[in-house]
């Protein structure tokens, strides 16, 4: 008899505990389930506030106004003119801010292709202008954002045209390096250049190290050409590394 109790209070107590432990794991998914609906629905009190909040709705509206009229817009801008348009330091060194994009529509007209960009720290906006007759953009300016808008911080040209300068023809090596030679105290200007060896296949106009940096590739027969030079005191251009 008194082992017929002993099997049954053992029995009772294995139940009692098989249903104590599911009903925790039960509990447990009753939990997770309660978890996963509020994150599926969301909290009114933790959703961002509509100002807040970007579409790209808003983001098409706001590049619309950089955009041309036209659906062929092409530009006049010769290379001169761009040694013109400010260039600010895209590190947001005070008072190194280059024009607004405003400002370069203004200027130029509205461009053919606007979009903007996301990088780890900040924004870019590029704007496009031209076409060359590969199909490629003639001119991109690319425009950094800071607290109170985006400014220009560099200029890519393919194929840059010029108002008294001609495309370069074939070249070789030595005939660009003879550019970098002579005892001058500060390198050949961007004029003598351009009136000896023609325009360049590209160019890279941007801000480096406290000065505006102007580099032209050049296609010589023996490969590619680079030549940069620095805006100086006398507002010209001038040739301080060849490569």
């Amino acid at each position: 008899m008194d082992n017929v109790k002993e099997t049954t209070r053992k029995y009772l107590k294995a139940i009692l505990v098989f249903i104590q432990k599911r009903g925790i794991v039960l509990g447990i998914l009753a939990m997770l389930g309660v978890g996963y609906g509020l994150a599926a629905s969301g909290r009114p009190q933790e959703q961002l506030n509509p100002d807040q909040q970007v579409t790209f709705h808003q983001e098409e509206a706001y590049l619309q106004g950089f955009l041309a009229k036209s659906d062929h817009p092409e530009v006049g801008v010769h290379l001169e003119e761009l040694l013109e348009l400010k260039i600010g330091d895209p590190t947001g060194v005070p008072n190194t801010k280059g024009m607004t994009p405003e400002s370069l529509v203004k200027k130029l007209g509205g461009a053919k292709q606007a979009r903007l960009e996301s990088k780890a720290t900040t924004q870019l906006l590029r704007l496009s202008y031209g076409t060359t007759q590969d199909g490629r953009d003639r001119y991109q300016f690319e425009f950094t954002h800071r607290k109170d808008g985006y400014y220009l911080t560099a200029i890519q040209g393919y194929q840059p045209t010029s108002k008294d300068h001609l495309e370069s023809k074939e070249l070789k090596k030595v005939a660009l390096a003879s550019l970098a030679s002579g005892k001058e105290k500060t390198g050949m200007k961007l004029e003598d250049i351009l009136q000896k060896v023609g325009l360049p296949q590209s160019l890279l106009l941007n801000y480096k190290d406290g000065k505006t940096v102007l580099v032209l590739t050049y296609r010589a027969q023996e490969g590619l050409v680079f030549l940069t030079l620095q805006a100086q005191k006398d507002a010209r251009y001038h040739l301080v590394k060849f490569e």
